[in-house]
């Protein structure tokens, strides 16, 4: 019993630490000049507005497509984003997926 508590308790332990850059690239490693303030609020959005109800997903996880057909859509409406955090955050999905193929 003990053993299967701590194994439970290192996974919690070790998905909490998950490294966030993994799941939201910082912008300055996306490797652009132009709207670095609107991505960076579009980041922050994400971490912290996009966790509030499930875990945030490693955006290259799914196609550009997915993201501005279906995901961004249903998540801005649930989460009754702002405009300014609604066109930030889909700026940021999108620098990131640009700049992954490369």
């Amino acid at each position: 019993m003990d053993k299967i508590f701590t194994t439970i308790c290192f996974c919690f332990l070790f998905i909490g630490c998950m490294d966030v850059t993994k799941v939201a690239p910082k912008v300055d490693t996306l490797g652009l000049q132009k709207n670095i303030a609107l991505l960076e609020q579009g980041r922050d959005v994400y971490i912290n507005r996009c966790t509030k109800c499930h875990n945030a997903v490693r955006i290259t996880r799914f196609p550009m497509k997915e993201w501005e057909d279906k995901i961004l859509p249903e998540m801005i409406l649930e989460s009754r984003l702002a405009p300014a955090q609604s066109e930030a955050v889909t700026a940021y999905v999108r620098a990131v997926l640009l700049s992954n193929q490369k």
